[in-house]
């Protein structure tokens, strides 16, 4: 196919194709497309119209259910899911969300479905590029504006802890409860991780999903809070978050979780401003149940970065518990 390769996932792309997109939807007229250079994945593209700027975000993730062996291609699951929670966000919160989410499901176009909705004003930043573009008063700004917009995202709540069924295509609610499903993926990652885990890693990693015990509030749970999944604006001396985006890991579950990403984030560049977010986000947090969520939340990255292929020179010589307490002892002392 000719056209301009925006990214490896979503291949080459011409402009026919966009303009076929702004006619369907009512955009205006096509004027340009850029590829979006940030984020792990490549499924979006900046798209401006002689109505406004947006983003279209095609080639959804494949799923890989309880009964599923292998991935499996699934067009339905990421979008349904990703328009699911931007729309409760944006009818029962303030959280401000890129809405209209447009959801395309035919694939007569590009070959797989997308969606397209508008860019959010504002910056995103990065960890580390952020502490040189900004202040550190500005900073610090941004940091009580991600606590007090996680604030406002769990004012959506829900009566069971739950997530998108690969199979139904449906919001199912998690059997073994909101602790017991974290728990539960904690074990798949220790499974993956297989001989990278010492027999002392494994015996501290059972103490804390053994220690990890409540019912907690069911709230809206991002999954992937960050700096890199939102955009922040500074407005009359005061910064905001002005617009958040990537839903693919959204759930309802225990709000706590998404203290752990953002917080870790800060005590690898600025370990102050992790206390400034918590406080921000003023909510009461369960120091067993934190625990169990920087296991699992490390056990991502740990997976990933010791695997031969990539086997990250900042995880040499070191073990997952000695790698990990660090950011448990540091997060259990801000409560």
């Amino acid at each position: 196919m000719s056209g301009r390769i925006y990214s490896e996932r979503l291949g080459a792309i011409d402009d026919a194709q966009f303009e076929t997109v702004c006619a369907r939807f009512g955009l205006g007229r096509f004027v340009r497309a850029e590829p979006v250079t940030s984020g792990l994945f490549g499924q979006n593209v900046f798209l401006t119209t002689s109505d406004g700027t947006f983003v279209l975000r095609g080639a959804p993730h494949w799923v890989k259910g309880v009964e599923d062996a292998e991935w499996r291609r699934e067009d339905r699951w990421q979008f349904t899911k990703e328009v699911f929670f931007a729309r409760m966000l944006h009818e029962r919160t303030r959280t401000p969300v890129p809405w209209p989410m447009l959801h395309d499901q035919a694939s007569d176009i590009f070959g797989w479905p997308y969606i397209v909705m508008p860019r959010m004003p504002g910056r995103c930043f990065g960890e580390r590029d952020i502490l040189t573009e900004l202040v550190a008063d500005d900073r610090r700004g941004v940091a009580v504006a991600l606590g007090e917009n996680l604030a406002e995202m769990q004012r959506l709540t829900s009566a069971f802890a739950g997530d998108f069924s690969p199979v139904s295509i449906a919001l199912e609610a998690f059997p073994e409860g909101p602790v017991g499903w974290m728990a539960r993926e904690a074990r798949t990652f220790v499974a993956m991780c297989g001989a990278r885990l010492s027999a002392d890693d494994l015996r501290w990693i059972d103490d804390v999903i053994a220690g990890a015990r409540g019912e907690p509030e069911i709230t809206y749970v991002h999954c992937d809070y960050k700096l890199n999944n939102l955009t922040v604006l500074k407005e009359n001396g005061r910064w905001r978050v002005s617009g958040l985006f990537d839903f693919h890991e959204a759930r309802f579950a225990d709000g706590t979780l998404d203290v752990v990403r953002q917080a870790c984030s800060y005590l690898d560049t600025e370990p102050a401003l992790a206390q400034v977010f918590v406080e921000a986000y003023g909510r009461r947090i369960d120091a067993g149940r934190l625990a169990l969520y920087v296991i699992n939340d490390r056990l991502k990255i740990w997976e990933y970065f010791t695997q031969p292929e990539t086997n990250a020179d900042w995880l040499r010589n070191t073990t997952f518990r000695g790698w990990t307490q660090r950011y448990m002892d540091a997060l259990c002392a801000l409560l």
